[in-house]
């Protein structure tokens, strides 16, 4: 900027082509008159000096053409504006001067005039050109000087800018300065503490060079390795510190980091080893190894812990805990075996008193055995609720969610718990509320389970007075929540206890009284159940006060029911429904009470104590249920009706039941899995075994095939055993296609063909004698006729089913 300033400066001194066109303009104007004075002079004498005339045309032309020329000029002489306002008599001047300049004849004194007057006309048009240099002159000035003072101000503004600037840089360096003088005495602040706390650390703190010669060494690394600083600067860690197994290991990580391809890196390390004292003790020590690189230098730094004692502690916990875990897999063994030994006897019991009240019995007998089942049903919910603890705790126990009808909840648990509250002359009431009648989606067996314990511990606590149980809700959308209020006119809670009441193996008692509230188990097993249903069990009480329970859950209404109690559910027997059951045990007594069972219900029955003989029985005759025990000797359930489905041609179809005297949780998948139809809890109760059996044959997909018609019997005598063979394996492979062709939708448009089908496959049964096959048949003909194929789909699947059993039936058949 100063050079440009430098040099507008001498260019405003210097003078430039205005100048030289102001100096033209001015010649010009001069020679314009000097050339009119001579052609004055010359017009007056008659004696013309022609050449000196000539020359001086030539000069103001010359003029004229350096004027037109001029660069500064040329836009005046090119504007159409200026040659119209009085340009056009210097043009007619220089046309005509050049026409006399260059005429070969002489001059005469009328080309002089003409000359002169045309001259005389241009000369106001030479002025204008002159005043027009000048005021091009004047203007160029102008800006040269403004350019000039631009320039100035420019240099002057940067100048100042720059001061500042400076300034302003000068006073940044001077607090860059103070603030690294701060930070100097910061740092020497921080490694005098660094060097303090690596001083003073508990953890032993060893510094090493690439080469593993120790440089650093703390008075806490002294006090765990017995070695001091003067005696272990210069030597290496691991002579030092390592046993003679860990020394090429220590060597190795220590010069994997100095492979890495990096100028300045830290790579941690922590692992646990073995340490080495100045006396040779070995010790477990945790190393903690940073290590830095710089250049071609490197540093290893190591905190060392002495970890002996937390080993000791670590052993011992591992210990506690290992007892621990095994008191409780002895707890839960335990559990699971009682619950196994006491449900077997429990199960002869209840299948003999359900077998006593077949039999004709005296009021007073009737009523003993209405209380031994009662207790004997209360001492089975004690029973689950021992495997439940176990469940709970280790988050095994499982819900399972099912319609259930609530007023006959209610009805059935005051009809088992009567007896015991008239034996403690107690009126036990049920109240219903009305928007409660309906059915409910929900875990029945554990709801009813909560239940039982609350209604239990209500009369085991109350000594006289009565039991309410009163049962409401609170309707939303799709969900009700329903209340269940136990209230009693016992000795009530104090409310200090009514929190420790619902914790495990807790009873609570009053002075020198027996326990007055609290089983340990029942009140901590219910709300946890609770809890995972999505409720909870609240309790209000007081001493002198009574007690009132109130479980809380949110059940899914299904339907509405018609009557405030259902009657309870019957299952008669058909005609034809005498079924061919095995009954697989492997204890006498229940083996026997359900075989009688079975028997009093118009049921042929086989035995077998345990899967070996389940299994040649099957390989012997056809059974259409096969109730079989998950625990038996030389073989179990699980296994024996895995070789049932996998190998029996006779059985393989078969509906199988399982049994267990353990809970179901523990095996009901494994039981699935296994291929079993059914999986129950013992004891089966008489009328439960009813309803088991009931609802199997009363499903489609099983169909009793006991006896055939005497057409096919007829056959074989006639025929032949090997050609009816034939014909029905013929047969069977039509109805395969037939029914396959009806899943894969063949006939969704043609009704017509499917009728046709259908009565060709009804008629072939019928000559063939499988009057099983004719009824379904039959069924979907006519409905086809009918244009109801609402529900093809499920009759389809269902006529396979029976087809299965049909044909595995079929081809056993001897006349």
């Amino acid at each position: 900027m100063v050079s440009k300033l430098f040099s507008d400066l001498q260019d405003l001194s210097v003078s430039k082509g205005n100048t030289q066109t102001r100096w033209h303009s001015s010649q010009f104007e001069t020679q314009i008159a000097d050339l009119d004075s001579i052609l004055t002079e010359n017009i007056a004498n008659v004696d013309l000096q022609r050449d000196a005339i000539r020359q001086k045309i030539n000069i103001v032309l010359s003029k004229l053409f350096v004027l037109k020329n001029d660069p500064y000029l040329l836009n005046f002489w090119q504007n159409p504006g200026q040659a119209a306002s009085g340009l056009i008599p210097l043009f007619q001047f220089e046309t005509r001067a050049i026409a006399i300049a260059d005429k070969p004849a002489q001059i005469t004194p009328s080309d002089l005039l003409d000359l002169r007057d045309i001259l005389r006309k241009a000369r106001p048009v030479v002025r204008k050109i002159s005043l027009r240099s000048v005021e091009l002159a004047a203007a160029q000035s102008t800006k040269r000087r403004m350019k000039f003072a631009r320039q100035l101000t420019w240099t002057g503004g940067f100048a100042i800018g720059f001061l500042i600037m400076l300034a302003s840089l000068l006073l940044l360096m001077d607090r860059m300065l103070l603030s690294a003088i701060r930070r100097a005495a910061a740092l020497t602040a921080s490694s005098r503490q660094l060097a303090a706390t690596v001083a003073g650390s508990l953890d032993a703190i060893v510094i090493a060079d690439s080469f593993s010669k120790i440089i650093e060494y703390n008075a806490s690394a002294e006090g765990v390795f017995g070695w001091t600083r003067k005696e272990i600067i210069g030597r290496t860690m691991e002579d030092i510190f390592l046993p003679e197994g860990l020394r090429d290991t220590y060597k190795n990580a220590m010069n994997q980091p100095l492979l890495q391809d990096s100028s300045e890196a830290i790579y941690p390390t922590r692992f646990e080893l073995s340490g080495r004292r100045k006396n040779g003790e070995e010790f477990p020590v945790e190393l903690n190894m940073t290590f830095v690189k710089r250049n071609d230098d490197a540093i290893f730094m190591a905190y060392i812990r002495d970890v002996s004692d937390r080993k000791i502690t670590e052993k011992a916990l591992i210990e506690a805990r290992d007892r621990a875990e095994s008191a409780d897999k002895a707890k839960s063994q335990f559990l699971a075996v009682m619950s196994h030994e006491m449900r077997t006897p429990l199960a002869g019991i209840i299948g003999i008193m359900d077998l006593l009240k077949t039999t004709k019995l005296s009021q007073k007998q009737d009523r003993y055995i209405q209380i031994a089942t009662s207790s004997s049903t209360v001492l089975l919910d004690h029973i689950n609720e021992a495997l439940n603890i176990t469940r709970i705790d280790v988050g095994k126990l499982e819900l399972s969610s099912q319609e259930f009808n609530l007023p006959d909840l209610a009805e059935t648990l005051v009809e088992v718990l009567e007896p015991l509250s008239k034996k403690k002359n107690l009126d036990l009431r049920l109240q219903l509320a009305n928007n409660i009648e309906s059915n409910f989606m929900g875990d029945s067996h554990r709801i009813r389970q909560i239940l039982i314990n609350l209604l239990g511990n209500a009369i085991k606590f109350t000594d006289q007075g009565n039991i309410n149980f009163s049962i409401t809700g609170s309707d939303g959308p799709e969900t009700s929540f329903v209340h269940f209020i136990i209230s009693d006119t016992g000795l009530g809670i104090a409310p200090e206890n009514h929190q420790k009441i619902f914790e495990e193996f807790v009873a609570i008692t009053q002075g020198d009284q027996s326990q007055v509230r609290g089983d340990g188990l029942g009140l901590h097993i219910s709300r946890k159940i609770a809890r995972l249903m999505g409720g909870d069990i609240m309790v209000k009480s007081d001493i002198g006060k009574g007690a009132e329970f109130t479980l809380s859950l949110p059940l899914e209404r299904v339907r509405k029911i018609d009557g405030k109690v259902a009657e309870p559910a019957s299952f008669p027997h058909k005609e034809n429904q005498n079924l061919s059951i095995l009954v697989v045990e492997d204890n006498n007594v229940n083996r026997e009470v359900l075989g009688d069972m079975l028997k009093g219900l118009g049921h042929s029955v086989s035995r077998a104590t345990n899967g070996v003989e389940a299994l040649d029985c099957a390989n012997i005759q056809s059974f259409d249920i096969i109730f079989m025990d998950i625990n038996m000797p030389v073989m179990d359930g699980i296994e024996t009706t895995h070789r049932i489905r996998a190998d029996s041609k006779l059985n393989s179809k078969a509906c199988i039941v399982g049994l267990t005297a353990h809970g179901s949780d523990e095996f009901g998948e494994e039981a699935q899995q296994a291929g079993m139809d059914n999986f129950f809890t013992k004891p089966i109760r008489l009328e439960a075994l009813r309803k088991i059996i009931y609802d199997i044959v009363s499903n489609d997909q099983f169909a009793v095939i006991d006896e055939f018609s005497p057409v096919l019997t007829e056959l074989f005598e006639t025929l032949g055993r090997e050609k009816v063979l034939r014909i029905g394996e013929k047969f069977f492979e039509e109805l395969d296609v037939f029914i396959q062709q009806s899943i894969d939708g063949v006939f969704a448009e043609d009704h017509v063909a499917l009728v046709e089908a259908t009565h060709k496959m009804k008629g072939a049964a019928v000559l063939l004698g499988q009057n099983v096959l004719e009824t379904p048949l039959d069924q979907l003909e006519c409905h086809t006729l009918e244009g109801d194929l609402t529900d093809l789909t499920n009759s389809i699947q269902s006529l396979r089913n029976i087809a299965q059993q049909s044909k595995a039936a079929f081809f056993d058949f001897t006349p």
